[in-house]
């Protein structure tokens, strides 16, 4: 009984830890969220999303019907080997989520661009690039993208 009240409390502090220190909730692709959206890139940046990780392509993308905005993450930037422009029309299928209550972001899980489908993730929202760069083995950058 002890280890079981000392086990919840080091579990609720744990929890509460992220509060304390003014930590961000992760976000993760969530299959019940997803989306598709068509539209113009506005701004292509790179940006740091994970702590510890390789900053990640993002696409500031204007929907074409209701032109509303979507910061939509691609992928890490070592996985991803295309080249977008400023003003080109794709189609993103990915997890929409929001931050501040307002920002809408897309987390990618397939972008068709010019005639072409690249994979970036599975059906369940597991990334290609899942293993890390390393993983590729000497590989040319992008390799594990599947274009369709």
């Amino acid at each position: 009984m002890r280890c079981k009240t000392i086990f919840s409390l080091l579990f609720l502090s744990l929890i509460f830890s992220c509060f304390i220190f003014g930590q961000k909730p992760q976000h993760f692709y969530n299959v019940d969220s997803e989306i598709k959206v068509e539209g113009t890139i506005l701004e292509i940046i790179m940006e740091p999303r994970y702590k510890g990780t390789a900053p990640f392509l993002v696409i500031k993308l204007e929907e074409k019907n209701t032109h509303g905005l979507y910061n939509v993450e691609v992928s890490p930037g070592w996985f991803f080997d295309y080249d977008f422009h400023k003003g080109e029309h794709l189609t993103i299928v990915g997890s929409l989520y929001t931050t501040d209550g307002k920002t809408q972001n897309i987390i990618a899980r397939e972008v068709r661009i010019r005639g072409e489908t690249l994979v970036l993730r599975d059906k369940h929202g597991f990334p290609n690039w899942r293993g890390g760069q390393m993983d590729r083995k000497g590989q040319k950058r992008g390799k594990g993208m599947k274009k369709f």
